[in-house]
């Protein structure tokens, strides 16, 4: 029974020597201090064994000296709260901007036919790799190659009307020269001639028109890459309205993103960019931004950003979601702190007679271990990444920093660290 009553004793007065907040500085009137040497004298004079009696009666003594320190406060200040600390260390920290985008070819071009007829041959199928100029698909040039001929016809009929027109000119200009005919005359025939070359002008391009039109009957691949998004079979009805294909070249690809005017100044040219896709969780590729926009789309109030990858394993899919995560500041000594860590305040602030000089204030603050009890400390805080905030005044390198267990910490709390 002794023993046990010395342990509890012991953990007693281990409590009580560890102090709590101290209003007095080390003042020798302190209950806490009173009552831990009270605790010591008393156990110090215990006998080597106690009956069931005395052991009442030394509990009872001990109980006593407690009723001083039973309020709330004193429970509050006897609490030991454990706690995950880590040792503040200089290292990296970046800030970064994330947006989301969809991944293209670079180039990806969508295919349309150009006229509106009957596919009668599909050449290509989703998956294949082209080259510029070959054809994907036919359509029906039944009526184009009719209006082909027709314009044929009618180029070769101008191309007489205008030798007739020469012939009658060259004929008349002698007449006129011999003033054999009136200027009237003369004036009808010069316009004639003029009517026939124009006519054959005209036919010229009515007779290139057809010839185009049935160059639309091959639907060809305008760059190199790879073939997708066709759903067409032959017999089906192309349209101007409708793609029928997209061709995308994927050794390199493309995104474009919309930056907010906030973000805007912090993006340029030539700036790194890190992709990521959920095809690949743990893989980062590296691009560049290529292109920003001098202009604020005033519907969204973004600008589009253009930003390009190498993709020499084809990994990255045209179609692809990808997060794209722009550095915009970095330090490589700086004194960090989880976000998890920091307790954030807000605090209406005035700073003249009139409340909209007021403004909205925030502070941080974190808890270190100094000699066993937790210390509430304020910071100021710089550049953040993901999870944790630069700390620019309130830490050192070395300090104890709580990082778990905070939330039941009050400044002079005791604590026992824990792994």
């Amino acid at each position: 029974m002794k023993k046990i009553i010395i342990l509890i004793s012991a953990a007693l007065l281990v409590f009580f020597s560890c102090g709590g907040p101290q209003t007095g500085g080390e003042n020798a009137e302190n209950p806490y201090q009173q009552t831990a040497e009270a605790i010591r004298a008393l156990t110090g004079n215990l006998p080597d064994s106690l009956d069931k009696n005395a052991s009442r009666r030394y509990l009872s003594k001990l109980q006593k000296m407690m009723l001083p320190l039973e309020g709330e406060k004193a429970k509050n200040d006897l609490r030991v709260v454990p706690v995950n600390v880590r040792t503040v260390e200089p290292e990296y920290i970046a800030e970064k901007i994330q947006y989301l985008g969809d991944i293209s070819g670079d180039p990806g071009v969508v295919v349309y036919a150009r006229i509106s007829d009957i596919i009668t041959e599909i050449r290509a199928k989703n998956g294949d790799h082209v080259q510029k100029g070959d054809i994907l698909a036919v359509i029906d040039d039944a009526s184009v190659r009719d209006a082909k001929h027709q314009a044929e016809a009618g180029y070769e009929s101008a191309k007489s009307q205008l030798g007739n027109a020469r012939a009658e000119y060259e004929r008349m200009r002698s007449l006129h020269e011999d003033n054999a005919i009136s200027q009237s005359q003369w004036d009808q025939v010069k316009t004639q001639l003029e009517l026939a070359k124009a006519g054959l002008k005209q036919a010229e391009a009515s007779l290139e028109m057809a010839k185009t039109r049935l160059g639309y009957t091959l639907l060809r691949a305008p760059v190199s890459g790879y073939v997708s998004g066709i759903t067409d079979e032959a017999g089906d009805m192309a349209s101007p309205q409708k793609p029928f294909a997209s061709v995308d070249e994927i050794q390199n690809v493309k995104i474009i993103i919309r930056v907010t005017e906030r973000d805007l100044m912090n993006i340029y040219e030539g700036q790194h960019a890190g992709i990521s896709v959920s095809a690949y969780p743990d893989k980062v590729f590296d691009g560049r931004i290529v292109a920003v926009s001098p202009v604020i789309d005033p519907m969204t109030r973004t600008a589009r950003v253009e930003i390009k990858t190498p993709n020499p394993d084809l990994r990255l899919k045209p179609g692809m979601f990808a997060r794209v995560s722009v550095t915009t500041e970095e330090r490589d000594n700086a004194l960090t702190i989880e976000k998890a860590a920091v307790s954030r305040q807000t605090v209406l602030q005035r700073t003249g007679d009139n409340f909209r000089d007021d403004r909205v204030v925030k502070t941080y603050s974190c808890f270190i271990v100094e000699n066993g009890i937790a210390r509430k400390t304020p910071i100021g805080i710089g550049i953040e990444s993901k999870t944790k905030y630069e700390v620019l005044s309130g830490l050192n390198a070395g300090d104890q920093l709580v990082i778990m267990g905070q939330n039941n910490l009050s400044d002079s709390t005791l604590v026992e660290i824990v792994e």
